[in-house]
């Protein structure tokens, strides 16, 4: 339980709040926008720091933006698997927001290249612990049938954050410089830090809770069982699904590697044997899932930084006020709600392997968006396979996250 839980819980209401998926979930969705928010903000302004202000060389930024993705890196593992194993995720929510606070400083005080980078390297720090942490706490507490639009709205909220940000950091830098907008980053750790402390909880505790409220009949029927753990995790993860949807269960990919891993499967996580990582991502469900994200995102982040130089080698038009990403943003915001639906549904009626179509479709149509914005002849057509890129992406990544969400569910452990 996080730290000063106890003395909170005393107040009725604030304890509901605390023990509720729906508040891991908002919380989830809030600190992944600052997350965003904080990125975008800083990105937009550092060309003109170290060109104008610095007058370091163009290929600079690109060091500038390699320690963000260094910083990620090291974020993502150092929280991942130790949230996983030790069983608890808040706490590394807390240090994610303390790194906000301490990369904002940072770079309230930066006047060198060299305090830059360490800016960007604690700032992918946060990062890479964020977005590991905060989509692993929905798919603790959601079951995978509800997961595909719950992270949708997750990542609306990154989304919104991704298209105001580059907009907001420009308008802070012009009239603040760089202390106006480290002041927001610092900001947004303090915002961070204040409601883990009140309302935040641990999503494995909730879980815990979840699943301890079985009704009696479902009970029984597990306790009857002669099945090996990894049948009553599975019966577990039905059960979950019919009383949300009615008659989904899951898909045989998955079924198939719990069956095959009672280790990984079994409730009683403290004698488990656990899976190498490198077995683990060699099993279907995660495999693919870490393809289509990892090619979604890198699609992504690369088109980042050739957009904007195709657009002036062939339509001769600057992107000073980043209409474009507002653009693609809108686009995203628009889009992942629907997608997440969408997969929803599809799952609900054509069962859970639908969702390794979605990604395939997803994987195809990106490709032909990159055509359309390759071969454009005007700025317009290159938007529209822009916005079309906006589309599959979500296709690759939305299933991609519910696929996750349903392996953990079934296993019932901390393998998120």
């Amino acid at each position: 339980m996080p730290w000063c839980g106890d003395a909170l819980e005393r107040i009725p209401l604030l304890k509901r709040v605390r023990q509720s998926a729906s508040t891991v979930w908002a919380i989830s969705s809030l600190f992944l926008f600052i997350d965003t928010f904080i990125y975008s903000l800083t990105v937009a302004n550092l060309p003109d720091i170290l060109q104008s202000q610095m007058h370091v060389s163009q290929s600079s930024n690109g060091v500038i933006t390699t320690m963000f993705g260094i910083g990620g890196v090291i974020g993502a593992l150092a929280s991942g698997m130790p949230s996983d194993r030790f069983g608890f995720r808040w706490p590394f929510q807390l240090m994610a927001a303390i790194l906000y606070v301490v990369a904002g400083i940072v770079f309230y005080f930066s006047k060198h290249y060299y305090q830059l980078l360490l800016f960007r390297l604690i700032n992918g720090i946060a990062s890479g612990i964020a977005c590991t942490i905060l989509y692993t706490t929905v798919g603790d507490v959601y079951p995978a049938d509800l997961l595909g639009f719950k992270v949708a709205i997750v990542l609306f909220s990154n989304n919104i954050a991704y298209t105001i940000g580059p907009v907001c950091g420009q308008r802070l830098f012009d009239q603040y410089g760089v202390r106006g907008t480290a002041s927001i980053v610092i900001a947004f750790g303090v915002v961070e830090a204040v409601l883990l402390l009140t309302v935040g909880e641990e999503s494995l505790a909730i879980r815990r809770a979840l699943n301890a409220s079985k009704t009696p009949a479902e009970f029984l029927e597990q306790k009857s069982s002669t099945a090996t753990a990894a049948s009553l995790s599975l019966q577990s993860c039905s059960a979950d699904s019919i009383r949300h949807k009615g008659t989904r269960t899951p898909d045989r990919a998955t079924e198939a590697f719990v069956q095959r891993c009672p280790s990984i499967s079994s409730g009683d996580e403290g004698n488990a044997v656990r899976m190498p990582v490198w077995k683990l991502l060699t099993q279907l469900p995660v495999l693919v899932s870490t393809l289509s994200i990892f090619v979604a995102t890198c699609i992504q982040c690369t088109l980042e930084g050739l957009v904007p130089l195709h657009m002036i080698d062939h339509f001769n038009r600057s992107d000073s006020t980043g209409v474009t990403f507002v653009i693609f943003g809108l686009a995203l915001t628009i889009f992942v709600p629907l997608v997440g639906k969408a997969n929803d549904r599809l799952i609900e009626r054509f069962g859970d392997h639908v969702r390794y179509h979605v990604m395939l479709f997803g994987s195809l149509a990106t490709i032909a968006a990159i055509l359309i914005m390759a071969l454009a002849n005007s700025y317009a057509l290159m938007m529209t396979g822009y916005v079309v890129l906006a589309l599959t992406n979500l296709c690759m990544y939305v299933p991609a996250q519910s696929a996750y969400g349903e392996l953990i569910n079934c296993t019932e452990t901390n393998a998120m």
